[in-house]
């Protein structure tokens, strides 16, 4: 051990360092105690060393020489020394601070598999990580990302015209990651999007005329992909979800009760879905590959359609439909229909699944001439109550 003042003129000209010292020599600081100064050949760096409560020896690098002064470095020392006198253990804390995983890493080998485990929806939230939170986010660890980015992340969504239920998705599995991450304590910062409002959403109201129904069928018939055009018809005739019906298997379909059961809802719970005469023609014109138990087989062995956004964009492009129609929207044109065919909101709902009475309303479009026939209601109640009132004094 060798003690020394550490100066700036030591540490600009320090003593050649003698071979049989491994190479370097360090300098215990009179003034601070802890403060080292190592010298090598060609590199000067400073220390700091202590003991902390448990009587542990640590050591903090402070820097390079030429990176910091000598008084930088000195001050630094001073500024931990008093941190340890407090009870507090520098070289532990940066420790924990350098173990807490960059946001990429953390959603990537913890929240991903468990969203695989536990959410019904991770095709979706795979999604959402892969193409707008990670490459947003994930060169930061998660302590180091404050509300201001996700202020900033959540203003670039909506400048990009993403409708405000994506957003809203986005911020949700967001704040999800979040606090799983204190929860399984892998920080222990606050969640940086706590107070951010949801965007408010505008719930659009697009559903199908009969004529463009009649399109849309003409084009399905022409369509070149007929396991896609199998489920799009399908889709119309029951007013399913996209997903359930990509991944409708052949044993969930019961041909002689006409009843098609979705195993796993969006709800949570199995539902089942009554089939037209329509929905049955669908299906008898689907082809049963063999190792295939998907209704709608893919390319792939075994699988599954991956997805409808090819053949639904050849489709409404054959069928002159508006860009913006969804296929989403081919639901909501199931309920309107029903509704405007009398159809009650109840019996709607039942078919869609829908456990709230206030989630079939949205979705029940009804046409100008269904309300302009139920505000006539009241006339016809009136010249009804008159031709009773004549017959009594006209017997």
């Amino acid at each position: 051990m060798t003690k020394a003042l550490i100066t700036r003129t030591l540490a600009k000209d320090p003593p050649e360092v003698p071979k049989k010292l491994g190479g370097k020599v360090r300098y215990f600081d009179t003034r601070t105690i802890g403060f080292i100064m190592e010298v090598r050949t060609n590199v000067i760096t400073f220390y700091f060393r202590y003991v902390n409560e448990r009587k542990e020896k640590r050591e903090i690098k402070l820097g390079r020489y030429g990176d910091v002064t000598v008084d930088q470095a000195r001050k630094r020392a001073e500024q931990l020394k008093a941190e340890v006198s407090l009870g507090g253990d520098p070289s532990a804390e940066r420790a924990r601070r350098l173990s807490i995983p960059t946001f990429a890493a953390f959603v990537k080998d913890r929240y991903l598999p468990y969203a695989l485990d536990h959410l019904k929806w991770y095709p979706s939230v795979e999604s959402a990580c892969r193409l707008r939170l990670v490459p947003a986010l994930g060169s930061k660890a998660l302590d180091e990302i404050g509300q201001a980015d996700v202020i900033a992340l959540i203003s670039r969504l909506r400048a990009s015209k993403l409708s405000g239920a994506t957003v809203n998705r986005s911020l949700a599995i967001l704040r999800r990651i979040f606090n799983l991450a204190r929860k399984w304590e892998v920080y222990e910062g606050s969640n940086p999007t706590q107070h951010i409002p949801m965007t408010r959403e505008q719930h659009r109201t697009t559903f199908l005329s009969v004529t463009e129904l009649k399109a849309l069928f003409r084009a399905l018939d022409k369509e070149e992909d007929r396991s896609a055009a199998g489920c799009i018809a399908l889709l119309v005739f029951t007013g399913a979800r996209r997903g359930e019906a990509l991944n409708a298997r052949w044993s969930d379909i019961d041909l002689d009760k006409r009843i098609w059961t979705v195993p796993l809802s969006k709800n949570g719970h199995p539902r089942h879905i009554p089939l037209s005469n329509e929905a049955l023609r669908v299906l008898a014109g689907m082809t049963r590959l063999p190792g295939n138990p998907f209704v709608f087989p893919g390319k792939g062995d075994g699988r599954p359609l991956e997805g409808l956004r090819g053949p639904w964009a050849r489709v409404k492009k054959a069928a002159g439909l508006d860009d913006g129609v969804r296929l989403h929207d081919l639901r909501h044109t199931f309920a309107s229909v029903l509704v405007n065919h009398g159809r009650s909101l109840y019996e709607v709902g039942q078919i869609l699944g829908h456990r709230q009475l206030s989630t079939t309303t949205r979705y029940a479009h009804l046409q100008q001439e269904s309300l302009l026939d139920a505000a006539n209601t009241m006339r016809l109640a009136i010249e009804a109550g008159r031709t009773a009132e004549g017959a009594r004094h006209h017997p």
